[in-house]
């Protein structure tokens, strides 16, 4: 074997080992953010979310396991989103407006159920480590151009924060303001977790913390 070839021999066995490492690397640290978000929930959260104009709105929710969560927002934001495992549920009850979205099309599934989203959406996970905040960042082929990034306070090991990303540019934040896990969820409301015809553009529909004087605004027909 001429010198040629045995340079091009090494070279082929570095590229693949330098896939394989980096596939590996990428499995082991979608199995620690896994441990970590399984350690973090169920938990009642106060969070503070910031838009792409900017724009900030104070909320509560409820986190579970398997893609569970209840969100709701301080007045004068009436809206309430649901996940049931299946689906993101969003509802606009002064206006009765609802929209269902499947919880494994968009990259914020990864938070909520990594597992399962995983599974579907073939998820590509990095990790960047400093002295006070760990950093995960999530991609999949399934969302070009989307990127979620969950990160970790170390001195408590606690979530922190989450954002997602379109394009490089920030769509949504969320700052935790106060996490407390919550070592049973059957002692909550059993309709936490779900959205039903009964809640519709009724104050039913609210099951968080904050009182409300609403009047239901006239529209068209709901979603």
């Amino acid at each position: 074997m001429n010198s040629k070839k045995i340079l091009k021999f090494f070279l082929r066995i570095f590229v693949i080992s330098i896939i394989f490492i980096n596939h590996l690397s990428s499995n082991n640290f979608h199995e620690d953010l896994l441990n970590r978000l399984d350690q973090s929930f169920p938990a009642e959260i106060f969070f503070i979310q910031t838009d792409s104009s900017n724009l900030d709105s104070e909320g509560w929710m409820i986190v579970g396991k398997n893609g569970l969560a209840r969100i709701e927002f301080e007045p004068p934001n009436h809206h309430v989103m649901v996940a049931d495992g299946k689906w993101f549920v969003v509802h606009d009850v002064q206006y009765d407006r609802t929209s269902y979205l499947p919880l494994d099309k968009g990259i914020f599934g990864a938070l909520l159920n990594p597992k399962e989203f995983n599974s579907i959406n073939k998820l590509e996970v990095s990790k960047l480590d400093n002295d006070s905040i760990t950093t995960y960042s999530i991609v999949s082929k399934s969302f070009i151009g989307s990127e979620l990034k969950i990160y970790f306070r170390n001195s408590e090991n606690i979530l922190s924060s989450w954002e997602i990303l379109e394009n490089g540019k920030t769509s949504i934040k969320v700052k935790i303001l106060k996490i407390t896990k919550l070592e049973n969820i059957k002692s909550l409301n059993k309709n936490i977790f779900k959205f039903l015809d009964s809640m519709r553009a009724d104050k039913k529909a609210f099951l968080g913390p904050y009182d409300r004087n609403f009047k239901k605004l006239p529209t068209s027909n709901s979603n």
